[in-house]
Parts: structure tokens; C-alpha cells; sequence
């Protein structure tokens, strides 16, 4: 894991506005979230910044442009602007502010909702540059998470760029059973469709009233070219050429699920008409996944529709969510640092413990780092603790995070019932100094 990513800081923020397309009504539910959307003047100058940045790469080469590029007093940060650089295996190349991880792979690289974001850079800048959209750490604000729309610009086959600005208001967060739920409704109409076939699947997507259709959640279907097969509540799309159209803040969402259907599945964001809101804009979070190489599934969950305002409330209830809790935390500690991460790893009133569930942490001597209901046995070694079957539990644990990531059942004492309880971990290297984990008990 785990790796290193783009922290792109508050930009042009006086440029932001909330404008009449994004249909927005302010007065409505107030545990709904608001689709902000930066105005064409903001997004215009910062992809005249990476424009800028890519003519310098091919004029001077990498090596010079990763010295501008890594430079915080240099040319390319201007403001709260700065460019970042990747190449296309998901290392870190460039990056003024985060010189610790350049050198990085940061191919599992996720948000607070799980999205993979290097993933998504990647895909997106192959066909050359995009907008895209992640919710993830600002620097400039205490490492708050915030929405930021990102673009990114191929440089050439070895090198893109990119930047993005904080968009203001409160950001999307999707409960990971929210986000186990939209996995699982796609996976359940790419079964149907290729138990059933095409035609006969397409029949019962495109039905308002059809079993593919549950609230606001439902079946986008198109083939590879990017022609719309199927749209319950905008009939008049289907057969149209889709590929190109774009958000209130010119992502082409069709597009950027399309390329990841193209390589499998993957989730992203974009903002769309809520056919349960008076087709008003909201942020979705989508899934898209391949049907077979001539079609593919995409369905979202609404900002609005998310059970989860409260990531408290968002404990992980199987290996899954256990998994994407631990990767989210890998994720954290990579941005914000090993000991910012400690600090909000061991507070019990933060995001990061959620009733039984916890994250626990050790350097790879066994010299405990995290350990939030037993604070006072951090900084002690536990590499020899057994648990009441004599199995030495960290030991083996270590092994697991050692070689990367991995599941451990065991039994342990709960810090809640005070009992001895079967419980899974999951594991995973933050980097060659220490690991992460977290469990479940079952």
C-alpha cells in the first residue's frame, strides 16, 4: 500500500460560486449535500497552469521540470496552486510539498470514500487530460477533508500532471455499506445480463418501474463506443452518443466510467440529475463495471441518498468494509504523516474508531505505535503478546504486513464486552518502517 498522492491545496477560492445550472436548492434538506461547482474563469486558468507545466516538461525535460515542479518557491506554485506528477505505473515523480513520498508507488491510493485516486489520474490522462473529482485531505485547513475537483494533462508516455481546486461546502461521504450495496446491485445486473443476454437485460433496465430500478438507484448500460443503451428516467438519451457529455464542472463522466469498465470496474464521482429530487444536480458517487468487450454497467448512490453523515456510525461490518477502513487509514497516514496519523488513530472521539473497531499500529521491531483503548502500552514492545490460546498474535500479523497486506483470524478481548472473542484483522505496510491493521469481532 499504499502510497502517496496529489494533495491539491484551496485554489482560486474567490472564484468559486455556486451558479443557476447546478439547480441547487439551498433551503431544502439540510443533510443533503450541495453541489458546488467552480466557475469557467477558475477552471479555464488551471488548466492553463498544467498546459503551461507540460510545454516546460517537453521544452526542458524531466529532470528540470521535476526540480521546478518539486520547488515550493518555484514557478509552478503560484498561490495555493501547485503541479504534481506521476508516471503512468502510479509513482509519485513530483511534488513540492510532499518530498518524502516522491519515489512512491501509489497505485492503492484511496479517499475517503474508497475511490482510487491514482488509479483514476492514470485512466484519465492516458487519452490526454481530464477533470475528475476526489474527496481527500486539505492541507491548508488542518487536513480537513474536502471536495476538490483535479485536473490532469498527459505530458507524454512517461509523465502526467496535475492540480485541482478545494471546492467549498460540505463533502460527499458514502457509508461503506452504501458503497457495498452499489457494488453489489451492478455485479447483480452484470449476472442478469449475462445470464439473460443483451436484449433481454436492456429491456429491464430501461424499465422506470423494473427490478433494476431501487429508489434513486439504477441502471446506466452503453457500449464502448459511448452510445447510451439504456437510461430508465431519460428515455430520449438512449441511442445517443454519450461519451462526450460533461457535469456543471466539465467532467466527462461517461468517459471516465467508461474507462474504468475498460479495465474491469472502479467507482469515481460526478455530478448528475436526481430523478428522485426533481432531476435536481447532486455529487454521485458511481460503480461501473464491463459487461463483455462490447458493453458495460454503471449505477450511483447520491450524496443525498448516503445513510452516512457520521463516519462514526460507519463501522465495517464484513472483510470488505474492514479492508477499505484499513486502506482509507493507509491512505491517511501517507498524506498526512506518520505522526499526525498516530495522534487521530488513537483518539477515541475521531473518525478512525468506530465502536469495537479500531486502528492499531507497530513499527516492525514490535514497538507498539497505536493503540487506542490500551494508551498506556504504546511505545512498549508487544511482538511476544499471545492471546488466550497462546498464539503470538503480532508475530503473526508482522509476517502478513511484511510481505504487504493480508487477513488474520484470531481471538481477542474485546475492549467493549471485556470478553474473549473470535475477530479478523486486516493488515497492511504503511512502509518499510511500520503497519497498520484493524478487526472485526464476529
Amino acid at each position: 500500500m499504499k502510497p502517496a498522492g496529489p494533495i491539491i491545496p484551496i485554489a482560486l477560492i474567490c472564484c468559486l460560486l455556486l451558479t443557476a445550472g447546478a439547480a441547487m436548492d439551498l433551503s431544502s434538506n439540510q443533510s443533503n449535500y450541495t453541489a458546488l461547482v467552480a466557475n469557467e474563469t477558475a477552471r479555464q486558468e488551471l488548466a492553463a497552469f498544467l498546459e503551461e507545466a507540460r510545454d516546460y516538461a517537453l521544452k526542458n525535460g524531466h529532470d528540470e521540470a521535476f526540480k521546478a515542479f518539486d520547488d515550493p518557491q518555484g514557478k509552478f506554485v503560484r498561490r495555493d496552486m501547485y503541479v504534481f506528477a506521476y508516471d503512468f505505473n502510479g509513482t509519485l515523480l513530483a511534488h513540492p510539498y510532499q518530498h518524502n513520498l516522491i519515489g512512491r508507488n501509489t497505485l492503492d491510493l484511496v479517499d475517503a470514500n474508497g475511490v482510487h485516486l491514482t488509479q483514476n489520474l492514470i485512466e484519465l490522462a492516458r487519452p490526454g487530460q481530464g477533470f475528475s473529482y476526489t474527496v481527500f485531505l486539505n492541507p491548508a485547513r488542518g487536513n480537513q477533508t474536502e471536495l476538490k475537483l483535479l485536473y490532469v494533462l498527459k505530458v507524454d508516455d512517461g509523465m502526467l500532471i496535475g492540480s485541482g481546486l478545494y471546492l467549498p461546502g460540505k463533502p460527499p461521504i458514502f457509508s461503506l455499506k452504501d458503497q457495498s450495496n452499489l457494488r453489489d446491485f451492478v455485479n447483480d445486473a452484470k449476472s442478469y445480463a449475462q445470464k439473460m443476454g443483451k436484449d433481454e437485460a436492456l429491456k429491464v433496465f430501461n424499465d422506470p418501474n423494473g427490478e433494476f430500478v431501487r429508489g434513486d438507484m439504477y441502471i446506466f448500460a452503453c457500449d464502448f463506443l459511448g452510445n447510451a443503451l439504456s437510461l430508465p428516467f431519460q428515455p430520449g438519451l438512449v441511442g445517443t452518443n454519450r461519451l462526450d457529455a460533461k457535469d456543471a464542472n466539465g467532467v466527462a463522466f461517461t468517459r471516465n466510467n467508461l474507462n474504468l469498465a475498460r479495465s474491469g470496474s472502479g467507482q469515481t464521482y460526478y455530478l448528475y440529475p436526481n430523478p428522485t429530487k426533481k432531476m435536481r444536480d447532486e455529487m454521485k458517487l458511481s460503480y461501473a463495471a464491463k459487461v463483455d468487450d462490447t458493453w458495460w454497467l454503471v449505477a450511483g448512490i447520491y450524496s443525498s441518498s448516503s445513510e452516512s453523515e457520521d463516519l462514526t456510525s460507519m463501522t465495517p461490518a464484513d472483510r470488505n468494509e474492514l479492508k477499505a477502513f484499513v486502506e482509507e487509514a493507509a491512505s491517511h497516514a501517507m498524506f498526512a504523516g506518520k505522526e499526525k496519523a498516530l495522534k487521530d488513530f488513537m483518539d477515541l472521539n475521531s473518525t478512525w474508531v468506530r465502536g469495537d473497531v479500531y486502528i492499531f499500529a507497530q513499527d516492525f521491531n514490535g514497538t507498539s505505535l497505536c493503540l487506542p483503548f490500551l494508551p498506556d502500552k504504546v511505545g512498549t514492545n508487544r511482538m511476544d503478546i499471545q492471546n488466550d490460546k497462546g498464539v503470538y498474535i503480532n508475530r503473526e500479523m508482522r509476517s502478513i504486513a511484511l510481505n504487504g497486506s493480508g487477513f488474520y483470524e484470531y481471538s481477542w478481548r474485546n475492549p467493549i464486552s471485556h470478553q474473549s472473542e473470535p475477530k479478523v484483522s486486516y493488515v497492511t505496510k504503511v512502509d518499510d518502517t511500520w503497519w497498520l491493521g484493524a478487526g472485526i469481532y464476529r
